[in-house]
């Protein structure tokens, strides 16, 4: 029963050690989880995001339909459609980015909410088992705790509770459990739960129906609850602590990211759309002038999550040695930024020109 088999036996203290430890894990996986969760809720974005969707993208593109036509008309026709074809592309493409940026740095937080709390990997499975699954993972009575007590709790679970793990008809459970078990050629199955390992330790209760033992057994795998010994616990809990804490980090800068950005293009957005709607203004000149602006701060509010970080060393971050996982986005994209900027110039410069030339 015991996957310790010729490992050294440890003391009593060694053995408080590891299960005290194992008591300070559960509140640390705890707190770590109650992190994550308030950025599913995300308050602050679920706010936002029906502001700027419903306002930003409706109330500017209504406006720009409503100019769309041939400018220039003082020049020949072929260089005044030229002209206005260049205006409109200059103008949208920093209007596009204020929507595609905020949307991409959503998208990338969603990736990372799913990949905090899902995994396809898990110590003990084999590794050619890619189920996804919770990565907050079951735990099993260690079985070098109490040879005795292991056995007489699983006897206890095959002889009375499967049903509690096997909450479905008969024919729900064969078109979960049984195609399960056929998909994943019975990996999905932990190594200490197989029928044959089941029989020879003489766990299986007289009548026992094979199916129903095997669909529990599927089960725990589904949460990956294996029966590992204290050690292992104990082991699987440090990477555990471990993977959790890399995708937390990752995702808190994200969220402040994906809330500046959002915050920013409604403030620009809010501020310029009273200026759109007055027909004492040239729309694209106010379009062109609003989204150079937002273009020129956008850049630099992806950087102030690490900048605070580093706020008492800022002249000297290097950022080119800043962890490559908390500055993705800025690096994905900062050339798209950055081209924002001059095509911003060219688009205020045609508008006056349009302007100018009526």
């Amino acid at each position: 029963m015991s996957a310790s088999e010729g490992q050294p036996a440890y003391t009593d203290a060694e053995r408080n050690a590891m299960r005290a430890y194992l008591q300070r894990s559960e509140v640390r996986m705890s707190t770590l989880h109650r992190v994550a969760t308030a950025f599913v809720g995300g308050a602050g974005l679920l706010i936002l995001i029906p502001v700027f969707i419903r306002d930003i993208i409706e109330g500017i593109i209504e406006i720009l339909l409503a100019t769309a036509g041939l400018h220039f008309i003082t020049q020949p026709a072929g260089i005044a459609l030229m002209l206005t074809l260049t205006l409109y592309a200059t103008a949208i493409y920093p209007f596009a980015l204020s929507l595609l940026i905020p949307l991409y740095s959503l998208y990338l937080l969603l990736k990372d909410i799913i990949h905090f709390y899902y995994s396809i990997y898990a110590p003990g499975f084999p590794a050619t088992l890619l189920h996804p699954t919770f990565s907050l993972s079951g735990i099993s009575f260690s079985a070098d705790e109490s040879p005795n007590a292991k056995r007489a709790i699983m006897h206890y679970e095959y002889s009375r509770n499967m049903d509690f793990m096997l909450p479905f008809s008969e024919g729900k459970r064969e078109l979960y459990f049984d195609q399960l078990i056929e998909a994943t050629n019975g990996d999905i199955i932990p190594s200490s739960r197989k029928w044959d390992k089941l029989v020879a330790d003489g766990m299986v209760p007289e009548g026992a129906n094979r199916k129903d033992i095997e669909r529990f057994d599927a089960a725990l795998g589904v949460v990956r609850s294996l029966d590992r010994d204290l050690v292992e616990e104990v082991a699987v809990t440090e990477m555990h602590l471990a993977r959790n804490v890399i995708y937390l980090r990752r995702l808190v800068l994200r969220y402040a990211k994906s809330l500046l950005l959002i915050v920013w293009t409604t403030i620009v957005t809010f501020m310029t759309l009273p200026f759109l709607r007055d027909g004492r203004f040239d729309t694209l000149l106010v379009l062109s002038l609003g989204y150079f602006i937002w273009s020129l701060m956008a850049l630099l509010l992806l950087r102030w999550p690490i900048a605070w970080i580093y706020r008492h060393r800022r002249e000297k971050i290097d950022y080119s040695k800043v962890d490559k996982q908390l500055i993705h986005l800025d690096d994905v994209v900062r050339p798209y930024l950055l081209g924002a900027i001059p095509v911003s110039v060219v688009a205020v410069f045609l508008a006056l020109l349009d302007v100018i030339s009526r």
